[in-house]
């Protein structure tokens, strides 16, 4: 009976572990889907943004879901960036601009698109 009690008791402990685990991986990999996609959305080509947000004018940008913005920053420096990641977000634009394009805080709010009813 003592053997079956210590073996209930180190298996929960295993669980729990396991439990556990799986758990820190999943935050450390929440940054992409599981196709490997940023959360945010994905690079696009310079001149494909629909509309030019220049950061150092601004405070944040609103976007919608499914829109190419193109970003302009310091020094003149440009990327373009496709927002179909995930909507109803805001993220820190350094989590996905290229290193140096900006040193200032800045937050670029996603809303829902009618367009990509889910």
């Amino acid at each position: 009976m003592r053997f079956q009690m210590k073996a209930l008791s180190t298996l929960r402990i295993a669980a729990i572990a396991v439990a556990f685990t799986s758990t820190l991986g999943a935050v450390s990999a929440a940054e992409t889907f599981r196709n490997g996609q940023s959360v945010q959305g994905q690079s696009a080509s310079a001149d494909a943004g629909s509309r030019i947000v220049d950061v150092e004018a601004t405070k944040y940008a609103n976007v919608k879901y499914g829109e190419t913005v193109s970003f302009v920053g310091t020094d003149g420096k440009k990327f373009s960036w496709t927002f179909n990641g995930l909507d109803g977000r805001s993220w820190d634009l350094a989590q996905f601009a290229p290193a140096g394009f900006t040193s200032k805080d800045y937050r670029v709010y996603v809303t829902k698109n009618p367009l990509y009813r889910r």
